[in-house]
């Protein structure tokens, strides 16, 4: 997965107050954590972390480049948390963490359900029951989304995580029997099958005449 560059400065003062002003000049405070070292305190562009969350895939690798006075370093991260104004969904904070091409990361990846169930075409109805499953996995081999085909679920079918394709040097995390997808008995399925089974009864007994 390609990494996306940002730019990022050292912040050395903290609190409510600095942060305001950083906000206030169009900056969004932030920290970098890394497993080696205390963690820094930076600021990053709005508009580029607007620009960011446009267009991303989910776990998108960012190249951040840090300017720190004298210095700069760059270290590849991708975004673990972030915080958001409740009312106005304005972005508030965001949490960076390093990661390490060598080393397996924990992330949560969406699910992408395709097709339209054969069950549902018969009165059913569909309901997700998760969006997205935990997996480790080395950065170079973390999917983008993981997409599932649902088209042959039957009414009273379900889809879980065991059903999920095996995919070479990942491991997913969820429990085997959790349920992805399913096609709910509805009344309308009901109705349909005992038609069908009032149908099949009817051309039994006309053969049988």
């Amino acid at each position: 997965m390609e990494a996306m560059a940002m730019r990022a400065s050292a912040r050395k003062i903290s609190g409510k107050g600095p942060a305001r002003r950083a906000r206030a000049h169009g900056l969004i405070p932030a920290v970098f954590y890394n497993p080696r070292a205390e963690a820094v305190m930076l600021t990053v562009s709005a508009a580029d972390m607007k620009e960011f969350f446009k267009r991303k895939d989910d776990n998108a690798f960012i190249n951040l480049r840090v300017e720190d006075g004298d210095a700069s370093w760059e270290r590849i991260s991708i975004i673990k948390d972030t915080q958001q104004d409740p009312l106005t969904g304005r972005l508030l904070h965001v949490d960076f963490y390093e990661i390490s091409m060598d080393h397996k990361l924990t992330a949560a990846v969406p699910l992408r359900f395709e097709g339209v169930p054969a069950g549902v075409e018969f009165g059913g109805e569909l309901q997700i029951l998760k969006r997205e499953v935990s997996l480790t996995c080395l950065p170079s081999v973390l999917p983008e989304h993981i997409g599932l085909d649902i088209s042959a679920l039957k009414v009273g079918e379900a889809l879980r995580v065991k059903d999920i394709p095996a995919m070479e040097g990942i491991d997913i995390l969820d429990a085997d029997e959790a349920i992805l997808a399913m096609v709910a008995v509805t009344r309308e399925a009901m109705k349909t099958e005992s038609e069908e089974e009032a149908e099949v009864l009817k051309q039994k007994a006309s053969d049988t005449e």
